[in-house]
């Protein structure tokens, strides 16, 4: 498998990297990085592969309109994640051009006909997104135990091995899904095995967005015609919980009223904006703890504008300050270690 992309206006490839397709029980990942800085461009992107795998984490920032081609060859399964910025695309999948927004998910089933496109990064936009692909016979063995995606329509078009270059199916990205991609990567803790560790994430983010798609209301659509809905809402805060936006600045992104959006918010979600985005801070706050970040880290991670704040919305939630908390994680895994 082929992969290239590259930005025209600096004259830079980010990759030129041709991987094997098959699938390998035992392989070694290979972690490279692409780094362009001058006056007014930032491009800074992560890129890991190994046989039929092969992952890239992109940030962005230009003063000036920049355009990147990329093409990949082979059939192959892609999955987008844009996190920050928007972006648009032309001649994408299905030949379609469409927007990027932050906290859309996308995928598809493609070969070199529909894996290729044009994408224009708007001056003062600031990009961050992670695109993961892999091989036919990479996806097929990687899934190929795991019974619970037998009746899923998406993986069941993969199976069929003949792209018909539809168009990307669009999600929304939740904090579940956000964590396993942030899990793989930052992951440089991991010396040993990191190869096996990808696969093992791989599989937990194909079942979350299987969860969400069969069970729960992550609906695919078109990204060439999305509609603002509360699940795009809710995915944008999710994605801003350090900085979250005030209920009229969501009005304003999304072409909505601020009153009927708080109304139809809490409807569907049964609590208001300014909780939900509550219960994302301490559910990320909690992973953290466990992690040994410290109370100051945390509030600033979190985007609070003072720890005594964090402190107190934590007791709140929980019934016990984040120190507490952590010394209760703690103890509990030196008694396993015992």
């Amino acid at each position: 498998m082929h992969l290239k992309s590259e930005i025209l206006e600096i004259n830079k490839i980010i990759h030129d990297t041709t991987i094997q397709n098959k699938y390998n029980d035992v392989d070694t990942l290979i972690q490279e990085t692409f780094t362009h800085y001058e006056k007014d461009i930032s491009v800074c992107c992560n890129i890991f592969h190994s046989s039929g795998l092969h992952i890239t984490e992109s940030q962005i920032c230009s003063n000036r309109e920049l355009t990147n081609v990329w093409l990949t060859k082979e059939p192959h399964v892609r999955f987008f994640f844009y996190l920050t910025g928007s972006s648009c695309v032309k001649n994408g999948a299905g030949n379609e051009s469409y927007t990027h927004r932050a906290g859309m998910l996308q995928r598809n089933f493609l070969d070199t006909e529909g894996a290729g496109g044009t994408m224009i990064i708007k001056p003062n936009v600031e990009l961050h997104h992670i695109v993961i692909k892999m091989s036919l016979d990479f996806y097929i063995n990687l899934l190929k135990s795991e019974h619970w995606i037998d009746n899923d329509v998406f993986h069941n078009y993969v199976l069929s091995g003949k792209p018909e270059n539809r168009p990307n199916e669009t999600l929304s990205i939740d904090i579940k899904t956000l964590q396993i991609i942030q899990d793989i990567t930052n992951s440089e803790d991991i010396i040993e095995h990191r190869y096996h560790f990808f696969k093992l994430k791989l599989k937990e983010l194909l079942f979350t967005i299987h969860q969400q798609t069969q069970y729960g209301k992550n609906t695919p659509e078109l990204a060439s015609s999305p509609s603002d809905s509360l699940d795009k809402i809710k995915s944008y805060l999710t994605l801003h919980i350090d900085n979250p936006p005030t209920s009229a600045e969501l009005a304003k992104v999304f072409l909505m009223n601020e009153k009927k959006l708080k109304q139809s918010f809490k409807e569907k979600y049964g609590k208001t904006i300014y909780a939900f985005v509550v219960k994302l801070r301490m559910e990320k706050a909690k992973k953290l703890l466990m992690e040994n970040y410290n109370v100051n880290e945390l509030a600033v991670l979190l985007g609070y504008q003072s720890v005594s704040h964090f402190i107190k919305v934590f007791k709140n939630y929980y019934g016990c300050t984040p120190k507490d908390a952590q010394n209760k994680y703690q103890n509990i895994t030196q008694s396993k270690a015992e």
